[in-house]
């Protein structure tokens, strides 16, 4: 499975160094939710069985709903020690919370 989170990293993850910010680019084949755990896991350098079930933070159900019928969703929350940003669009931001912005 490390090698799973490696290779996402390295396939989809990019950082920002100048908002300290990382990018995903979401593999449309795979879930909402499972792109957030192998992104954060890929971040961390751990598998994702590591990480708290994301469940805990929110319904992944719900996730998928939201953002399979919604053109312009857009969702904020905590997972992990890290704000997570999703859109309607695709995107995926990941920023530590110790250097998140507070949304606007």
């Amino acid at each position: 499975m490390m090698a799973q989170t490696n290779d996402w990293k390295d396939a989809r993850v990019t950082y920002d160094e100048a908002t300290g910010s990382y990018r995903v680019d979401r593999d449309s084949s795979e879930l909402l939710s499972t792109n957030v755990v192998l992104s954060i896991a890929a971040i961390e350098g751990v598998r994702p069985t590591q990480l708290p079930p994301l469940a805990q933070t929110i319904d992944p159900d719900a996730l998928e709903t939201v953002f399979g019928r919604s053109e312009d969703a857009l969702l904020s929350f905590s997972y992990a020690g890290y704000r997570v940003t999703l859109d309607a669009l695709g995107s995926i931001e990941v920023v530590p919370i110790g250097d998140a912005q507070p949304l606007q």
